[in-house]
């Protein structure tokens, strides 16, 4: 049996899957993060080694059947990181063709399936791409949380976290937030949460998932908490308009695929960024990604044989997909 292979190596999970030349998957899996910025090279290798080798074990294969795995990888931002991912790739010992992209490339080939459009990511981190009728492509964002990653859930958990301590201050208004901290970290007083964020540290992911208390804020009403998503929505809005201004898309009403897990806030999120989008872009199409990313690097793998996800080969992965769906979500 030959198998191709497409894995997204993300700060909360990894996801693999496996499958044939003609388009059907056979095989899904999950692991642990392996952005290896948060992680370290070893275990960002090991993660990706064993959600591959799970995926393949579920086609009822080995990882000696892969013929060609392509791995899009978090936070891969400079020459740097490309020979880092690559030494990543190369550790797992997966396959006899190993390709590294940057998550946004297949994220935008999971949406678009290599037609024009953009794609817009808000989960642990952000960013946006697209790509146009000549195969070019733009990324804009995905700086990593240091310094960027405005719209993204560790942005938004972060400045939940701070938004309570200035009400605590009496600088801000105070937020509901406050006390979904307290409960959620089992803190004495609110003040402890600085000795969880410093001192432990607290990681990426844990950050990331206060994202979801501020939503949660948000809906119920509370002020602060909806300016946050406000601000995270004109910020993921400016990241697709940036991307559509260097490809020359902003009058060619394009479509815009809304990944990620903070875009599962809905309207909360959705209806700033369509609000500020439309400053750029009067006429935009907001879709759904056709596929999860891990696909579209499966997606990527089956291109880097010559075969196109379109036809036979396209009713194929739409099929078998939604066996596996649920796997990598």
């Amino acid at each position: 049996m030959v198998l191709f292979a497409g894995v997204d190596g993300g700060a909360t999970k990894t996801v693999a899957v496996v499958g044939r030349l003609d388009g059907t998957l056979l095989g899904s899996a999950r692991a642990a993060p392996s952005n290896y910025h948060n992680v370290g090279v070893k275990k960002a290798a090991k993660a990706i080694q064993t959600s591959v080798s799970v995926a393949c074990r579920r086609a009822n294969a080995t990882t000696r059947d892969v013929e060609t795995v392509v791995m899009g990888l978090a936070a891969m931002d400079s020459p740097r990181d490309f020979l880092i991912g690559r030494k990543v790739a190369n550790l797992t010992g997966l396959g006899k063709r190993r390709i590294v992209e940057h998550d946004s490339m297949i994220a935008l080939y999971a949406a678009t399936l290599g037609r024009p459009g953009i794609v817009v990511n808000a989960g642990t981190g952000s960013f946006a791409a697209g790509i146009d009728s000549h195969g070019r492509v733009i990324r804009a964002g995905g700086w990593g949380n240091i310094i960027d990653d405005e719209g993204s859930a560790y942005d938004i958990g972060k400045l939940g976290i701070r938004a309570a301590l200035r009400g605590l201050d009496g600088r801000e208004r105070k937020t509901a937030i406050g006390k979904m901290l307290v409960g959620k970290f089992k803190l004495r007083t609110l003040e402890n949460v600085v000795h969880d964020v410093h001192e432990k540290p607290m990681t990426v992911e844990a950050i990331s998932a206060v994202s979801k208390l501020v939503a949660q804020a948000a809906l119920r009403g509370d002020r602060a908490a909806r300016s946050i998503f406000a601000h995270e929505g004109r910020v993921l809005a400016s990241l697709v308009s940036a991307v559509a201004q260097r490809l020359d898309m902003r009058r060619r009403r394009p479509n815009v695929y809304c990944t990620g897990g903070v875009f599962k806030a809905g309207t909360i999120i959705l209806n700033p960024f369509r609000c500020e989008l439309r400053r750029s872009i009067p006429r935009f199409t907001l879709r759904r990604a056709r596929f999860e990313p891990a696909v579209g690097a499966f997606i990527l793998a089956l291109k880097d044989e010559g075969v196109q996800a379109r036809g036979r080969t396209l009713a194929n992965l739409r099929t078998s997909y939604a066996r596996h769906v649920r796997r990598m979500q």
